[in-house]
């Protein structure tokens, strides 16, 4: 028996954790038997005791750079005061941080970089009592000391591997979306081949985009459809359109509504209608700045003019959903280009009647190209695996020395351009001051007293939720306005 696990906070529980999924099919394709466990973290201690009663061959566990440290550490701890299984860490954290990870007494072995391989022969190896140096891409303890077997190639033909369906109980991951009642999240690749200097795949796939065969994909979607009922798919890809063609015949073929992330570059009016044709219900972008500066030291390939005009031609399709995703605080940013981005927001609301602004500070993952950068402003990374727990888009204070500028006040103010971005889309309804004030907010920088906003974030998560009665109320009564127009000219 292996156990392998994810530890999920609540938000994300309905998202099946695909990355084990893989690793677990890899291992039953081997002849093993496998358990997927994905749970919260008030689940750990109970959890803990289950997995320890069962004595696998070893417990895998899959953390992201983020608060998932932080609860699998906790979790990892409880196994190890209960069970001699060995206790191996895979996934995107120990990938970045493989010493610190293995360093901890909570921790056997480290997988670096994808499983399905290495876990494969991990798990013979142990079974078999042979040595852990004949095992690629793993680090392993030997006399006190941190061995490490050397990285193996990516895998080529991603088609070899499935999500394999049957190690969970699907039905917790079907949800209700656009109106359909069974959504699932899904990945049809791996890896990105642009070079943006924030992002973890420089360093997980090593700049390298690789993608399922379209038949694969297409035979997959076709058996969720028929064996699930399945209704909807949101592509979780990091690049879901690293070969255009590709992607366009996968969703013109599988003729299911769904959403995924996009890069604005791409966008032009024949893709753009195209998207439309396929039944997208929403994109996300990533903009991350409003300053030509920043996106060219992060290494974006985007120009804040590339951003506008790609919005624009969305804007021509109002039924696809757009969302866009920001940078604050980036290293070597002045509080004027922090302010410069979060007018940004306004501005792309302004030609889109349908976005959802997600602003969050830079995120210094180990590893980057930007972390050399961020270590020398003075930066001191997490000495312990659960304090990573700070890398979080979810906004709190932290300590930003790559941008010294920022004070306890410009935080807060962080954090409150955040919650009221979230509320841009109660502009689009017919109430002066609900309309108006994020806006007015966002457009001054002014965040001082924000009295109505628990008020405002109770009412625009009512006018989201479209099974609730009030929200039905107000999209009677107070119906959207159009995409342009809807604020005096003054106030942009």
């Amino acid at each position: 028996m292996i156990i392998l696990v994810s530890v999920t906070a609540p938000e994300f529980i309905t998202t099946a954790p695909l990355g084990i999924l893989y690793v677990g099919g890899a291992l039953k394709q081997a002849g093993h038997q496998v358990e997927v466990l994905h749970f919260t973290p008030d689940e750990i201690e109970r959890r803990a005791e289950e997995i320890a009663a069962k004595n696998p061959l070893f417990v895998g566990i899959s953390a992201f750079t983020c608060n998932q440290t932080k609860f699998s550490a906790e979790l990892s701890r409880k196994i190890k005061a209960r069970s001699s299984a060995p206790i191996v860490w895979g996934g995107v954290h120990a990938s970045l941080v493989p010493e610190q990870t293995l360093s901890e007494a909570f921790v056997d072995m480290v997988v670096v970089g994808e499983g399905e391989e290495t876990a494969v022969e991990l798990a013979a190896a142990l079974e078999n009592g042979r040595a852990m140096g004949e095992v690629k891409s793993i680090g392993y303890k030997k006399d006190g000391c941190l061995m490490f077997t050397g990285e193996r190639p990516l895998i080529d033909d991603l088609d070899r591997y499935r999500i394999d369906w049957d190690l969970i109980d699907i039905e917790r991951y079907l949800v209700p979306m656009w109106g359909r009642r069974r959504v699932i999240n899904f990945v049809t690749s791996r890896g990105c081949q642009f070079k943006c200097g924030f992002c973890y795949n420089l360093r997980f796939n090593r700049g390298h985009w690789r993608g399922h065969s379209t038949q694969f994909v297409l035979n997959e979607l076709k058996s969720l459809k028929e064996r699930y009922g399945v209704d909807g798919v949101r592509f979780y890809d990091d690049n879901l359109f690293g070969r255009k063609k590709r992607a366009l015949e996968i969703l013109e073929k599988m003729d299911l509504p769904w959403e995924g992330e996009f890069r604005v570059g791409y966008i032009n009016d024949e893709l753009a209608r195209k998207l439309a044709d396929t039944k997208c219900q929403g994109i996300c972008f990533g903009i991350e700045s409003g300053n030509n500066r920043i996106l060219k030291l992060i290494n974006k390939g985007q120009s804040v003019e590339d951003i506008i005009r790609g919005v624009e031609v969305m804007a021509k399709y109002p039924q696809i959903r757009f969302s866009a995703t920001l940078i604050l605080a980036n290293p070597t940013e002045t509080r004027q280009e922090v302010i410069n981005t979060v007018k940004t927001c306004l501005k792309l609301w302004r030609i889109h009647p349908r976005i959802q602004v997600s602003l969050g500070t830079f995120l210094p993952f180990p590893g980057v190209p930007l972390y050399d950068e961020v270590i020398k402003s003075g930066y001191v990374p997490p000495q312990r695996t659960e304090d990573w727990e700070v890398l979080n888009r979810t906004y709190r204070k932290r300590d930003l020395p790559w941008a010294p500028w920022v004070t306890d006040r410009d935080q807060e103010d962080f954090i409150r351009a955040t919650r009221y971005a979230l509320l841009l889309s109660l502009g689009n309804l017919r109430v002066p001051l609900v309309s108006r004030m994020p806006y007015w907010r966002l457009a001054h920088y002014n965040f001082a007293l924000p009295l109505e906003l628990p008020a405002l974030e109770w009412l625009e998560r009512k006018f989201e939720d479209r099974q609730s009665a009030l929200s039905r109320i107000m999209r009677r009564l107070l119906p959207y306005i159009g995409r342009r127009g809807r604020l005096a000219k003054s106030e942009t």
